[in-house]
């Protein structure tokens, strides 16, 4: 089925509000019709089978567009707003683009190229006959997402019509959406966890708010003013609400349940939310984009008795944890992170040997290592890549990380291994402190809890404070920047000593 058909599929009231945003409201009935509209113009001019880039904030021009092309029978790819110049060069030579929908400020990133599309085409989108989705495998690529990645290099992640229908039937099945619900939506809809929120509350028969606020205390007035029933965010959004604004102490009436991915959030704020919110549902999930989004979720009432833990597959997902034999782990001990399901992606876009290497007898392999309880609840212990091997120690940042980021005055803390002559690679914890007190003094309090705490090799070699910290497009800490800039103050510090 065609994953825009889909979504439309179980609409009963074409006139309630379905997009909310600056620029207006969109019913449901607006919206099919442009997107109906849009997707004639694009069979009329492209035919299908295509490939048609789109790059957009979020407006109801990316929904429309988005939804046009995959009903026209193309293929969306989504490329982040920050592309630099020299990456969206390299996806249009990788790529057989054939159209480009394109916000206006971003028409300098595409000089040069054919069938250019931008929000200018939206008025000229008059009523059309409904529009059928162009038929579909369910095997044919819908859309194809460039990750931001952790390497700083693209790769793009083929999802199936097939994907996109199983991976939003399960969310809206675990988060018990309803035609009530509205989100709001402070995710960019070309990362894959704002693209779930798109899918499940369209398909849902709900609505989406675009809270596109400069600062993300914006959103409380956001959720009140709008009645959201949801919200939506990865650790920094919620460690930045939970330290630079009121979003503990407000009341939020109609918010229903909050939704939390994108990484591991440490546990001293989900105790934080869950104790300033106690009537309300706090979700902690786990996904990839290899996923199409969503791979487990830990339900709401074992929040605190399983802190820390991403939980179990969602529905139509295995979810296992093996060893380096392929057998699923004991409880305590650690293995890989493998799922499998209908959501699991196609492959890596022009890249089979990159597919290979994370997708092995139809699981995907995610690089996280876990362990498990005596209960299937998993415990995410780091990433396969990000061991530092320190002293003949192999240490997993996560641990380290989480103890420091508990410590008073520290909002939050990455650790990094660089690179060591003696050690072969040195513990770097790199700290966002809460700005009271001395830098010095803040130091030596850590270094000795963690004297006190940890053992010796996994006790930070170097700490570094930051104020802020560098965020990816997907609202992700950018640990490529984020070392570079350590890096490069290192070069400083040993210039300065010569």
């Amino acid at each position: 089925m065609n994953f825009a058909d889909y979504l439309f599929e179980n609409i009963r009231d074409t006139a309630k509000e379905c997009i909310i945003s600056r620029d207006g409201i969109l019913t449901y009935r607006d919206l099919v019709s442009r997107t109906d509209s849009l997707a004639t113009r694009l069979v009329t001019t492209l035919g299908t089978g295509n490939e048609c880039l789109l790059l957009s904030e979020n407006n109801p021009f990316f929904i429309i567009a988005y939804l046009a092309i995959i009903k026209s029978g193309n293929t969306a790819l989504l490329v982040e707003t920050r592309i630099t110049d020299s990456q969206l060069a390299a996806i249009y030579d990788q790529c057989a683009i054939r159209a480009s929908c394109v916000q206006t400020k971003f028409l300098s990133k595409v000089t040069g190229k054919d069938n250019i599309i931008t929000e200018s085409v939206l008025p000229e989108l008059t009523p059309v006959p409904p529009f059928a989705g162009i038929p579909v495998q369910d095997d044919d690529v819908a859309v194809v997402i460039f990750t931001s990645g952790s390497t700083g290099a693209k790769k793009g992640v083929m999802l199936t019509h097939r994907n996109l229908c199983a991976n939003t039937r399960s969310i809206v099945q675990y988060l018990e959406l309803t035609p009530d619900d509205r989100i709001c939506a402070t995710l960019p809809l070309f990362y894959c966890y704002g693209a779930s929120l798109l899918h499940t509350h369209l398909r849902a028969g709900g609505s989406i708010l675009l809270s596109n606020n400069i600062f993300l205390g914006g959103v409380i007035r956001d959720i009140n003013t709008h009645h959201c029933t949801g919200f939506a965010g990865v650790p920094s959004t919620y460690q930045i609400l939970a330290t630079r604004t009121p979003f503990l102490k407000e009341k939020l009436p109609t918010l229903r349940y909050m939704q939390q991915a994108g990484g591991q959030l440490p546990n001293k704020y989900i105790r934080m939310i869950a104790g300033a919110f106690s009537e309300k549902k706090f979700v902690v999930m786990y996904g990839a984009t290899e996923a199409t989004a969503r791979l487990s979720y830990l339900p709401p009432d074992n929040v605190l008795s399983k802190l820390g833990s991403i939980g179990r597959g969602i529905p139509g997902v295995v979810l296992e944890v093996i060893n380096e034999h392929g057998k699923p782990v004991q409880p305590g001990e650690i293995g890989e992170i493998v799922a499998s399901g209908d959501n699991i992606m196609k492959g890596y876009y022009g890249d089979p040997e990159g597919t290979a290497e994370v997708i092995k007898n139809g699981k995907l392999c995610t690089g996280d290592l876990a362990t498990v309880d005596e209960e299937g609840y998993i415990f995410i212990h780091g990433r396969k890549k990000n061991i530092i091997k320190s002293g003949g120690y192999r240490i997993s940042p996560n641990e380290i990380e989480e103890f420091v980021g508990s410590l008073d005055g520290v909002l939050g803390c990455v650790v990094v291994g660089l690179p060591d002559e003696i050690m072969g690679e040195a513990v770097v914890a790199i700290i966002q402190h809460a700005g009271t007190g001395s830098e010095p003094g803040l130091k030596e309090a850590i270094l000795n809890r963690c004297r006190q705490q940890l053992p010796s090799y996994k006790v930070p070699a170097r700490i570094f404070f930051v104020r802020e910290f560098p965020l990816n497009a997907s609202d992700k800490v950018d640990k490529l920047a984020l070392t570079a800039t350590v890096q490069e103050e290192l070069k400083k510090n040993s210039r300065a000593g010569q």
